[in-house]
């Protein structure tokens, strides 16, 4: 049995931030957005060729890229062994919480073994905050890192079956499974509804909506507002770009 740490970081903003000197273990990035484009494959070979495929065509980045440091890195979390403490870094909203389903699924092998822990940046919140780590440095990054809450064995079973039904599509079961109360993930319910609520276009007429009342097409302003309204998708303004251009065209 292991005794390694690891943190695995949901993209390269939070490492910049990240309290390395205070804290010991192996750090893994996810640097995804799962959250955009398909995401098939009967293997974790197939998946990856899928997305480095999906991320070439639609942001020009090239496929060697995708493997090299995206890949890359899901390939050490599937290799992170029996009996390790694991702490995943992950917020609530859409975004991060597709890419933390899919980091869960890399380990289902070991899921019985790992001392699993999120941290958060808002462990207690009532309500959502939904820019997350975005408002923490360094200091306050430590402080969410002693607040961790460990994660049961039926904790990360729902999130393995969470990134199962999300990659089939299967809206029946993501919304039986975000019903399940989980102490650590108070806002399940909601953004899984926002996922599902993509079906009918939610983020494009909000968008449409921002577009309307604010007489603007000045992207900042829109993917400011967009934020506001929406945090709980925690689109990137690549992603916000993209929905634009739909609804131009």
């Amino acid at each position: 049995m292991s005794n390694k740490t690891f943190h695995i970081l949901n993209g390269d903003a939070l490492l910049d931030k990240f309290p390395a000197d205070i804290l010991t273990g192996e750090i893994i990035i996810a640097r995804e957005c799962l959250i955009d484009g398909p995401v098939t494959g009967e293997t974790f070979e197939d998946f990856c060729k899928t997305r480095a495929n999906f991320i070439h065509e639609t942001y020009e980045e090239e496929t060697d890229a995708y493997f090299n440091d995206v890949a890359s890195e899901f390939a050490r979390i599937k290799a992170i062994p029996a009996g390790s403490e694991v702490n995943f870094w992950f917020e609530d909203d859409l975004f991060c919480q597709i890419n933390f389903w899919f980091c869960i699924s890399l380990l289902e092998p070991v899921l019985d073994s790992i001392k699993a822990y999120i941290v958060k940046p808002n462990v207690n919140a009532q309500e959502p905050d939904w820019r997350g780590f975005g408002m923490m440095d360094h200091h306050l990054l430590a402080g969410a890192y002693q607040d961790k809450q460990q994660l049961s064995l039926s904790d990360l079973s729902l999130f393995n079956n969470l990134w199962t039904a999300y990659q089939k599509n299967d809206r029946t079961a993501l919304a039986t499974l975000s019903a399940v109360k989980t102490d650590q993930f108070p806002f399940l319910e909601i953004v899984v509804q926002a996922q599902l609520d993509r079906a009918n276009d939610r983020p494009q007429h909000v968008l449409k909506d921002i577009m309307k009342e604010k007489q603007t097409a000045d992207f900042a302003i829109i993917f400011r507002e967009f934020s506001k309204r929406e945090g709980i998708y925690g689109f990137g303004d690549w992603q916000v770009e993209k929905l634009l251009e739909e609804i131009n065209s």
